[in-house]
């Protein structure tokens, strides 16, 4: 009977044990299930920032900083658990991020707390494709300079052989052109693609089109936001020197605020400035810039 007793003791002693462990393995588990949702937080948190802060290179790293910074903040992430680190060449922006987070159950197995680290960079190099937003003008390969004027469709008699730089995005005509000066060509365009010129002065829809912009944006070249309809993104071409409605193809991709559109009779331009800018678009760090860039994660 003793015997029966001792034994029946050992187990009460073993059982406590094992759910003793078990338990501790499940609060382990639970806290370590925290660690992990934490640190992919932290992660989304630095993706974000990185991406944000890049779009205002390579002009501007010290505001690219700041922005990385309201990115986190927004994220409840606190600056004094960031490190920024923007490359030299302004092309390349790192957010690291350092957190310690706190055990609950794990406490009992006599750990407190465990490191997470999270690192995000994100790179500019020239976009070879964009999807939305393009203007139905190009201009000719030549080495832009910030802040020159530009000017993006020439007027009649100037240009090449009844081509003033309108090209033919998405159909023919000037209803067409005069849309996609209003709003943009929203399919994709790539370095490579052959586009056809589209010709005549277009002197109405030119007009129509421009003062329809420049008439509810009234952004200048010192102060607009990166959203601002001012800003047009035109593909870039080897030459313009076509006779008729020809086919050009696109090298590149540059970015210009639109200032005004002369109209002067027959003699129809439009004028902008080349900015350097940065936005969504696939890129290749082989090819040519013409200014405008696309960012990408690459950790």
């Amino acid at each position: 009977m003793n015997f029966i007793k001792d034994n029946r003791g050992a187990t009460y002693v073993l059982t406590a044990l094992l759910m003793t462990v078990i338990m501790g393995f499940g609060a382990l588990v639970i806290d370590i299930g925290t660690v992990f949702l934490e640190k992919e937080q932290l992660a989304n948190a630095a993706d974000a920032a990185a991406l944000a802060g890049a779009q205002e290179l390579p002009r501007n790293p010290s505001k690219a900083v700041k922005v990385a910074e309201e990115y986190c903040k927004k994220n409840g992430v606190s600056l004094d658990k960031i490190q920024i680190i923007v490359s030299q060449d302004n092309k390349s922006f790192e957010v690291n991020v350092e957190d310690k987070v706190n055990y609950v159950f794990a406490k009992l197995l006599g750990i407190n707390n465990s490191d997470v680290s999270v690192s995000s960079k994100a790179i500019i190099a020239p976009v070879t494709a964009v999807y939305e937003g393009i203007r139905p003008l190009v201009v000719e390969k030549q080495q832009f300079v910030y802040g020159t004027q530009v000017v993006i469709k020439e007027g009649a008699p100037d240009g090449t052989t009844g081509n003033y730089g309108a090209v033919a995005l998405g159909g023919t005509g000037t209803s067409v052109y005069e849309r996609n000066i209003k709003y943009g060509y929203n399919s994709k365009l790539e370095v490579g693609d052959w586009i056809k010129t589209e010709t005549g002065n277009m002197t109405m829809a030119t007009i129509k089109g421009v003062e329809f912009v420049i008439g509810y944006d009234y952004s200048t070249f010192d102060n607009y936001s990166r959203d601002s309809a001012r800003l047009w993104t035109v593909p870039v071409v080897d030459s313009l020197y076509v006779e008729g409605r020809e086919s050009v193809q696109i090298v590149g991709f540059a970015q210009f605020f639109i200032e005004d559109v002369c109209k002067n009779g027959g003699h129809t331009e439009i004028t902008g400035r080349f900015i350097e800018f940065t936005t969504n678009g696939d890129i290749g760090e082989s090819q040519a810039s013409f200014g405008l860039n696309g960012v990408k994660l690459v950790k």
